[in-house]
C-alpha cells in the first residue's frame, strides 16, 4: 500500500508540472521567439502593440548609411533611457524593394541566438534569455559578396509581457561597391558677406582719408 502510495503521488506531482509549467522549462529549452513569429513579428502575448506611443528602444547601424559590398553590418539594439531596459528582440533585415522576405543572416548576438526564418537559414537574431538588456550586439551578413541594394533592419523590442514595439525600423543602409565621397565646399571664391565686409571697410577707409585732407 506504501509504495502504490509513492506511485500515485509522483504520478500527480509529474502531471502538475507538465501542466502547470512553462514549456520551455519543462522541455530544458532556451527563451526567445519562435518561428511562428516570424512574419508578424509579434510576440503573441496577446496584447496590442505600443503603437502610439514612440519606442524608447532603437537599432543603430555605427557605419552609418553607407557600407562597402561583401562586408558586414554591425548593429547595435540600444534602450535610450538607462532606466527602461528591453528583456526580448528579434531582428531581420530586408531589401528596400521587398519588405516580406528577410534577407542575409546573422552572427550569433552578444546577448541572443538564431533562428530560421520563412525558409530562411539563420537570417534573425533574438533574445536567448529574458534578462534586462541595455545594448546588444550582432552583426548582418549579405546574402552574396556580390550584393548591392538599399537594406532596412526591422527590430520588435519587447519591455514586458505586456508592453513591446513591433518592425521598429532603422536607418536605411545602402551596400554599394563603392562610398560616395562627399562634395566639399569651395574655398576660391569669397562668400558675398564678406565681399560686403570688404567693401564697407574700403568706403570707410576712403572717407577718413578724405576728412583728413
Amino acid at each position: 500500500m506504501l509504495n502504490y502510495n509513492k506511485f500515485y503521488t509522483c504520478a500527480v506531482f509529474s502531471v502538475f508540472l507538465l501542466v502547470f509549467l512553462p514549456v520551455d522549462w519543462v522541455n530544458g529549452e532556451e527563451e526567445g521567439a519562435p518561428v511562428e513569429a516570424c512574419v508578424e513579428m509579434k510576440p503573441g502575448h496577446g496584447n496590442e502593440s505600443q503603437a502610439l506611443s514612440s519606442s524608447p528602444f532603437k537599432t543603430e547601424i555605427p557605419a552609418g548609411n553607407y557600407v562597402l559590398k561583401g562586408e558586414n553590418v554591425k548593429l547595435e539594439l540600444r534602450a535610450t533611457n538607462n532606466l527602461i531596459p528591453f528583456k526580448g528582440f528579434l531582428v531581420m533585415a530586408f531589401d528596400e524593394k521587398d519588405g516580406t522576405k528577410p534577407i542575409g543572416t546573422f552572427t550569433v548576438p552578444s546577448d541572443g541566438k538564431l533562428i530560421n526564418c520563412t525558409e530562411g537559414f539563420e537570417n534573425a537574431a533574438t533574445h536567448k534569455w529574458h534578462n534586462d538588456k541595455q545594448l546588444v550586439a550582432v552583426e548582418w551578413i549579405p546574402p552574396t559578396s556580390e550584393y548591392t541594394g538599399t537594406v532596412v533592419f526591422r527590430t520588435t523590442y519587447v519591455q514586458s509581457f505586456t508592453v513591446y514595439w513591433v518592425k521598429t525600423e532603422s536607418i536605411a543602409v545602402s551596400v554599394v561597391a563603392e562610398i560616395p565621397t562627399t562634395v566639399k565646399p569651395t574655398t576660391t571664391t569669397p562668400s558675398s558677406a564678406s565681399q560686403s565686409s570688404s567693401m564697407w571697410a574700403s568706403l570707410v577707409t576712403i572717407s577718413l582719408l578724405a576728412f583728413l585732407k
